[in-house]
This record gives C-alpha cells, sequence and structure tokens, in this order.
C-alpha cells in the first residue's frame, strides 16, 4: 500500500504539469490576442483613412456624408478638412464597424450607406465591405409602413488581412466610389444602384 507522502506528491506533480501546461496556454493566447490587436489597430487606421479621404472628396462637390467613427473622436485637425492626424489615444482595436451614409434627401439618397463590418462566420473572424439602400417601402399591419432596405456585400476577407486582399479592397472601393461619385455629377441615382446590383450579390434585406 502506497504511503499518503507518496500519495500527496504525485498529486504535486500531476499539478504542476497542469500548472505549467495553462500557463503555457496562457501565455500563447495573450500573445496572439496581441498580435491580433496589433494588426487590427493597422488595418482600422488604413479603412479610417480610407474612408475620411472619400468624406472630403465628397464634400468639395457639396455633398454631405456623415461618417462613424466621427472625426472628432480619431482626428486632430490642423487644418479642416485636409490637414489632420490620428489622435494618439483613439482606441483603434475596437472599432467593428466603419460607416459612411449619404445624407442626401433628392432621390431617396438618404442612408445610402458604404460601411466595413467585422463579423464571426463559421468560427472564422471576417471582415467584409457592404452597400446599403432603401429599395422602397412596404406596410406592416401592426406597426405600419417601414422602409426596406438592401445589403450588398462588396468584398469579403478572413482575419488578418495580407496584402493581396487589401489591394482587392481598394480595386472595389475605388470602382464603388467612382460610380456613387458620377452618380451625384449626374444627379442620377440609378447609376451607382445599378453598380451595385450589376456587379455584387445581395445577402440581405431588413425593414427599418
Amino acid at each position: 500500500m502506497a504511503s499518503k507522502k507518496k500519495d500527496k506528491k504525485e498529486a504535486a506533480d500531476w499539478f504542476d504539469e497542469l500548472d505549467e501546461e495553462l500557463e503555457k496556454k496562457t501565455e500563447e493566447t495573450f500573445r496572439d490576442l496581441g498580435e491580433r490587436d496589433s494588426k487590427l489597430a493597422e488595418i482600422n487606421q488604413q479603412f479610417i483613412k480610407d474612408f475620411w479621404r472619400i468624406w472630403i472628396r465628397f464634400e468639395k462637390i457639396n455633398v454631405h456624408f456623415s461618417m462613424k467613427p466621427e472625426y472628432s473622436s480619431f482626428a486632430k485637425i490642423k487644418e479642416f478638412p485636409e490637414h489632420w492626424e490620428f489622435k494618439e489615444n483613439f482606441d483603434f482595436t475596437g472599432v467593428r464597424t466603419i460607416r459612411l451614409m449619404d445624407k442626401t434627401q433628392d432621390e431617396n439618397r438618404a442612408g445610402d450607406t458604404l460601411l466595413i463590418d467585422y463579423y464571426t462566420e463559421e468560427d472564422n473572424f471576417k471582415v467584409g465591405m457592404f452597400f446599403e439602400f432603401c429599395e422602397g417601402e412596404t406596410y406592416y399591419k401592426y406597426s405600419g409602413w417601414k422602409r426596406i432596405y438592401a445589403r450588398y456585400l462588396l468584398w469579403e476577407a478572413e482575419f488578418s488581412l495580407g496584402d493581396k486582399d487589401l489591394d482587392d479592397f481598394h480595386d472595389t472601393l475605388k470602382e464603388v466610389v467612382k460610380s456613387w461619385y458620377e452618380s451625384h455629377l449626374k444627379r442620377n441615382r440609378s447609376i451607382i444602384l445599378d453598380h451595385i446590383k450589376d456587379n455584387y450579390d445581395k445577402i440581405e434585406e431588413y425593414p427599418d
């Protein structure tokens, strides 16, 4: 029969091994999360910079967008709006949605939105760029008239992104912005909507 002293030693040895494994797992997880947060901050800086430059370009033709996050939260303005730099204390890792929304009232443009969203799909962390717009209105018996929005997927990639993913993102962004800009210059909303419908897949409809 084994002594109680030996039993205690074996129990201690077992836990020491477990404790060592758990410590390694903790270090690996924190290291992976740290690397992910660093990459997330880097990518979000790029996305926010891209969207802010689009905001500025449309302002030059007197087309007004709202932006999320607001420029007052991420930018130190030296000379509004083109001369600016990022605030050092802005939490880029906490950003999960970046949005440009058209505020133009004519042609039912208000609510036309270009956005970037992060999400998890089948255990994969992804980021996508979407375009949303109102397709019309529907009457609901208990809640009355509601606007029906469509969401189209423009681009998607798994995190973390490589150079090719970002090149594809910018190629897509450029084509969408060109059509959106032209549609405002010509006062013809169909230009941007036709571009979206002809080149990308609708993935969702929802009332608002």
